[in-house]
C-alpha cells in the first residue's frame, strides 16, 4: 500500500473499529498524571485487531512519554510517517496536527485513546482514586484488570500492571467490549502474536 493511501486506510479502518462509540459510555475520569507507574519514554507497537474476521487489523507505532505533568504520544505509521501527537495534561486531551494528510479530526477522540492507554499503564490505586464517586469501577486480580461502567464491563486488560515486570518489555492486551476489538500494546522489536485468547 502506498504512503499516500495509508492515512485514508487508517481512517477507514479506525472508523470500522470504533463504529459503536456513539453507544459507548462517557469518557472515564482520568487518573492523576503524577501517579503513572514510571516517568520515561516508551516505544510501542499498537495493533488494533477487530473481532470482525472480515475487517483488517491496523498497526501504529507510538512513542509514549510519561511525565508527572503530561502524557504525550506521537503516533506514526509503521513506515515512520507521523500522523499526529496525543497530549493529555492539565488542560485535557487533544491531538496536535501531524505531518500526514488527514481529515479534520482522527476518527477516535483524544480522550478515548488517552483513557485506554491509562487503563493499561497506570497502577491500580491511581485508577481507583480517579473512579471514586463515579459510575466507573475497577476489578483486578492476578490475571486481569476489568473496567466497568454502571456494572457493564467496558474493557479487560491482561496482564494487569501489578503482574508485569515494569523494567522489561512485555505485551499488554486490551479487549474493548463496546468497540468489539482488541488492542495489543507490544514492544517495537517483539514478535507480534495476534492470536489473543479470551
Amino acid at each position: 500500500m502506498s504512503l499516500v493511501r495509508l492515512p485514508l486506510a487508517l481512517a477507514l479502518c479506525s472508523l470500522m473499529l470504533l463504529g459503536g462509540c456513539s453507544l459507548a459510555p462517557p469518557i472515564a475520569p482520568h487518573p492523576a498524571l503524577d501517579q503513572a507507574e514510571r516517568s520515561e519514554t516508551l516505544t510501542r507497537r499498537l495493533t488494533f485487531v477487530p473481532d470482525d474476521a472480515d475487517a483488517e487489523e491496523q498497526t501504529l507505532i507510538a512513542v509514549l512519554r510519561l511525565a508527572p505533568d503530561e502524557l504525550r504520544v506521537v503516533l506514526t505509521t509503521p513506515y515512520g510517517q507521523r500522523l499526529t501527537t496525543l497530549v493529555r495534561d492539565s488542560s485535557g486531551s487533544r491531538f496536535e496536527q501531524g505531518d500526514a494528510p488527514r481529515e479534520d479530526a482522527l476518527p477516535f477522540p483524544p480522550d478515548w485513546l488517552a483513557t485506554r492507554l491509562e487503563w493499561s499503564l497506570w497502577p491500580r490505586a491511581a485508577l481507583e482514586n480517579a473512579f471514586a464517586e463515579s459510575d466507573w469501577t475497577l476489578d483486578e486480580n492476578r490475571r486481569e484488570r476489568l473496567i466497568a461502567y454502571r456494572g457493564e464491563r467496558v474493557a479487560r486488560i491482561t496482564p494487569p500492571p501489578a503482574q508485569r515486570d515494569m523494567e522489561s518489555d512485555s505485551d499488554v492486551l486490551l479487549e474493548d467490549f463496546q468497540g468489539d476489538y482488541r488492542l495489543r500494546i507490544a514492544p517495537l522489536d517483539s514478535s507480534t502474536d495476534h492470536e489473543a485468547s479470551r
